[in-house]
């Protein structure tokens, strides 16, 4: 494993001032991607800022971990219905030429 792709997870709860219980669950919720080497925690740097938006909306507005994933659900639904329309779009225009 390369760790300059990920960060520890105790790293980002010390940086952010939160448990690590916290970004557990969220791996259990699969709304993250958790990964385990030698019993040390890490996340993939990309999903960092996913992470950061999860966090914010937790303590800033107060949103439970089930409104959270309620949340992330629709937002990948609202993701997919933008795919098909563009491609439903492209689709119209081949058949209007």
């Amino acid at each position: 494993m390369k760790t300059k792709y990920y960060s520890t997870i105790k790293d980002f709860c010390i940086g952010h001032g939160i448990e690590e219980s916290f970004v557990m669950v969220l791996g259990e919720y699969e709304l993250i991607d958790v990964m385990f080497i030698e019993q040390q925690g890490y996340i993939r740097k990309e999903e960092l800022p996913k992470l950061e938006k999860m966090v914010r909306l937790y303590h800033e507005l107060g949103i439970n971990l089930e409104g959270i994933e309620a949340i992330y659900h629709l937002l990948g639904r609202v993701e997919e219905m933008q795919q098909e329309l563009i491609r439903l779009k492209t689709d119209l225009r081949r058949f209007e030429n």
